[in-house]
């Protein structure tokens, strides 16, 4: 279990600059794909990690990411066949899908397939498949999408948090800073996107008429109320 979640969080936050500096690097090497898929990897472990510890807001899991799905053109790749992806799944029919945080961290970490492309305008995508779902189809994701996700996700601060215990299972529930400011009871203090104010809603004041209909039916309650006991 994780105790501390900044230093994990701060690693987000340094893979995310990161990928936006290599969605637009041109020269690559062995290095530079190592580097960036080590970091992939382990972010898509940290935000798991994040989540499975209860450090994380509890809409996280399921909040749902944009992505490419390819489909497979043949039969099932074997596992010497993971490092020829367009041998099996069509890169040029690629259809707009979404995956939920919690898969998509599970499809990375347990991929069979894991290849990053350099795409034709110039950014950077990576390609992806869990061993289970290799005889289906093909994910891809650019290297932005995943820095706004990581950079999200290390941003992220539990602002509310409450727990259940009903027959043995014990339940929690995080807000953090970001679900407070998607849902509108409170903006961003700053540009870093951390802390966050409140916001008030003005209450609007009562119409004097309302206000003087009620103090004559104060005063009638109270003028009986003189009447009864003085009788």
């Amino acid at each position: 279990m994780i105790g501390d979640s900044v230093p994990w969080r701060d690693e987000l936050l340094k893979s995310s600059l990161r990928l936006r500096r290599w969605n637009t690097q041109e020269r690559w090497t062995e290095r530079t794909y190592f580097l960036a898929e080590r970091d992939i990897m382990m972010s898509a472990y940290s935000i798991r990690r994040l989540i499975d510890s209860a450090k994380s807001s509890s809409k996280l899991l399921s909040k749902r990411i944009p992505t490419v799905q390819y489909p497979l053109v043949g039969r099932k790749p074997m596992v010497l066949d993971r490092f020829d992806p367009e041998q099996f799944y069509d890169l040029q029919k690629g259809m707009r899908n979404d995956l939920e945080v919690g898969r998509l961290c599970n499809q990375v970490i347990h991929s069979f397939v894991f290849q990053i492309y350099l795409e034709e305008d110039a950014t950077t995508s990576v390609v992806f498949v869990s061993d289970l779902d290799r005889g289906k189809h093909l994910h891809g994701i650019p290297f932005e999408v995943l820095a706004d996700l990581f950079d999200y996700v290390g941003r992220e601060e539990i602002i509310e948090s409450s727990g259940t215990m009903i027959e043995g299972e014990q339940t929690f529930v995080n807000t953090s800073n970001h679900d407070a400011v998607e849902s509108g009871r409170a903006r961003y203090a700053d540009d870093r996107r951390v802390d966050t104010e409140w916001i008030h809603e003005e209450i609007p004041p009562f119409d004097e008429a309302v206000l003087q209909m009620v103090a004559r039916r104060m005063a009638a309650v109270t003028e009986q109320r003189g009447d009864v006991e003085s009788g």
